[in-house]
């Protein structure tokens, strides 16, 4: 469980868009704050915290490539679907694949009530 503070300096961050804040996480973290970082990092969605969306896609950890897709596709730009639909083409998992797609099929659904 991620501890109240991270939790905390991760909602912060976001809230001023201060990307580099959670990038220096980055470093330093267990599997579950990397995906809540990756999912904040979706919702700033700036060019630093995009080129590290991108590196998370692929992943070895099929959590963290999920979240990763996830969090391109809240970034909502025309890259970022495009590199999400590499992903799921090359994506071996099937439970993986299964959730990059149901995402992807979110985001479409939302694209199209705006």
């Amino acid at each position: 469980m991620i501890n109240e503070k991270v939790i905390s300096k991760i909602d912060k961050a976001v809230a001023k868009k201060k990307s580099k804040v959670l990038i220096k996480m980055l470093k330093k973290t267990d599997k579950e704050t990397l995906i809540k970082l990756l999912e904040a990092m979706g919702q700033i969605a700036d060019e630093d915290s995009n080129n590290h969306i991108t590196h998370y896609l692929d992943y070895d950890d099929n959590e963290i490539r999920t979240a990763a897709c996830e969090a391109a596709l809240t970034v909502n730009t025309e890259y970022m679907r495009t590199r999400v639909r590499h992903q799921l083409s090359k994506e071996t998992d099937a439970a993986v694949k299964a959730e990059i797609q149901k995402a992807f099929n979110k985001a479409r659904k939302v694209d199209m009530a705006e």
